[in-house]
């Protein structure tokens, strides 16, 4: 019984000093044969400045709705927007989509590059390729749409072309404005229309 008591002590001793050993052994080949990481590889597709999105405050896929006075409902969708600095009732936005439903039904749907939206005067401008199309068949473009968030009334104090149920048009200024549940287009300056009667 006690040279088996003896064989039992000798191999716990020899495992107390061969495993801690062969657990070293194991960890220093796997720092020895694992690769080195290039830092500038991590992530390829993570193509953002964080410490540009931690300076801004900036909104992604934001949503405004609201209603005029008149009674249309106003619904604005952007990819971004990003507060003014130094004024936070001004804020810019990028790939606006706005969406008006006058009190008889009829949509107004407006697309623009980009928008600047002032609290203060409760207008929003859309800049950049704008592309106004209503329900009633006219399709129209412009550099410049002021929106009065107020009342339903839409200005392009310049140039318009485009197209509606009666032809291809161009003018120098557009308005178009709801009232009593139905709307008013104003084509000024220089207005030219190809008369393209349906069939």
């Amino acid at each position: 019984m006690a040279v088996a008591d003896n064989a039992y002590s000798r191999f716990v001793q020899f495992a107390k000093i061969v495993l801690p050993l062969l657990a070293l052994a194991l960890l220093s080949t796997m720092f020895l044969f694992s690769r080195t990481i290039n830092p500038e590889d991590a992530i390829p597709f993570a193509d953002i400045d964080v410490e540009q999105i931690a300076r801004e405050q900036r909104l992604v896929a934001p949503k405004f709705s609201g209603m005029t006075s008149d009674g249309s409902t106003i619904t604005v969708t952007a990819d971004t927007a990003l507060p003014d600095a130094t004024n936070p009732r001004r804020m810019a936005a990028s790939d606006v989509n706005a969406e008006i439903v006058t009190t008889d039904g009829t949509q107004l749907m407006v697309v623009a590059l980009d928008a600047v939206y002032d609290g203060e005067q409760d207008q929003m401008d859309l800049i950049g390729d704008v592309r106004l199309t209503t329900s009633t068949g006219y399709v129209l473009r412009s550099e410049l749409l002021v929106a009065d968030l107020q009342k339903t009334r839409l200005v392009s104090p310049g140039r318009v072309t485009g197209s509606g149920p009666s032809g291809i048009l161009e003018a120098g200024r557009m308005e178009l404005t709801a009232t009593d549940g139905s709307q008013l287009l104003v084509l000024k300056n220089g207005v030219k229309l190809i008369y393209q009667p349906s069939n």
